[in-house]
C-alpha cells in the first residue's frame, strides 16, 4: 500500500514516496546512513522483518519498492521472503543495468509479486514488475507513473489515485516537486482509502519519503507519519556523500 511518483531534471531527479501499511505492523526505523559490501546507502527499515521499501546509495541510484497485491499468490506452501529485503540486497549496485542482471539471476519464486523503480541520473526510470512466474522490464517507467498500491479495492484505488495525480499535473499545467508534494499530501476527493494521503480504520500511511539527487549532492528527507499531520519544516534530511560510479 504505497504511492511512488517522481520528476527527473537536468541534474538529477526527485522521487517522492508515502508508505501505507496496516497498524497492526511494527513502526519502521527512520532512515539512517547504513553500509552493504563497502556501499554506503540510506534507508529506513520495517519493523518486522528489517528490509526497506526505498533506499538510495551513493552512487545516486534508487530503488523504491510496491507490492502487487492484485497479482498476490495464494498460500502453495511457500515460505514466502519479505520483498523489502530484496530491495536492501540489490542496494550496492552501481547502476540499473547492474540491478536488472542481478534481478535475472535471483531466485524470486521465493518472493510475492511486486514492483521495482529504479532511478538514476541522466537516465529515464526503469520499472521491473515480478508477477509470481515472469519478471517483466519497462524501459520507459516514466510512463507507469505514480506507482501505488492497496491491499484493499486493489484496481478502483489504483485508477482513483492516478486519476487524482492527471488532475494535480493538469491544474499545474507541469510537474515539478511543488506539484508532486502537493499530491503527496492530497486527500482529494476525500479522506479514505482512496487518497493518496490515506487513511483507513486498519491501516494509513505512516511516513512521507523524499529523495533528492543532483551532481553535488545526494539528500534522504523523511517524516515517520502521515503527510497531513506534519509541517515540512518538520521534514528530516540526511545527506551522503557521491561517490565516482
Amino acid at each position: 500500500m504505497c504511492t511512488a511518483s517522481w520528476i527527473h531534471s537536468n541534474e538529477g531527479y526527485s522521487l517522492f514516496f508515502n508508505r501505507d501499511e496496516k497498524l497492526t505492523r511494527k513502526e519502521g526505523l527512520p532512515p539512517e546512513l547504513r553500509e552493504l559490501r563497502g556501499v554506503k546507502y540510506i534507508s529506513p527499515l520495517d519493523g518486522d522483518h528489517q528490509g526497506s521499501w526505498i533506499a538510495v546509495n551513493q552512487f545516486g541510484l534508487t530503488l523504491c519498492l510496491l507490492n502487487r497485491y492484485q497479482m498476490a499468490r495464494s498460500n502453495t506452501g511457500v515460505d514466502f521472503t519479505s520483498r523489502g529485503l530484496l530491495l536492501i540486497n540489490l542496494i550496492d549496485s552501481v547502476d540499473r543495468i547492474e540491478v536488472e542482471n542481478r534481478l535475472a539471476d535471483s531466485n524470486l519464486q521465493c518472493f510475492q509479486p511486486f514492483t521495482l523503480a529504479v532511478l538514476q541520473q541522466r537516465s529515464e526510470t526503469v520499472v521491473f514488475q515480478w508477477d509470481g512466474l515472469d519478471l517483466l522490464k519497462h524501459p520507459e517507467g516514466d510512463a507507469l507513473m505514480p506507482l501505488t498500491s492497496s491491499s484493499c479495492d486493489t484496481l478502483n484505488v489504483i485508477e482513483r489515485r492516478r486519476s487524482q495525480f492527471e488532475k494535480f499535473r493538469d491544474k499545474a499545467g507541469e510537474l515539478n516537486e511543488e506539484t508532486l508534494y502537493r499530491f503527496h499530501h492530497s486527500h482529494d476527493p476525500s479522506s479514505g482509502a482512496n487518497s493518496v494521503c490515506m487513511h483507513r480504520d486498519d491501516a494509513a500511511t505512516v511516513s512521507f519519503s523524499t529523495v533528492r539527487v543532483d551532481d553535488g549532492s545526494i539528500e534522504f528527507g523523511y517524516l515517520q507519519a502521515s503527510p497531513c499531520m506534519e509541517r515540512r519544516d518538520a521534514i528530516h534530511a540526511i545527506r551522503l556523500e557521491r561517490a565516482a560510479s
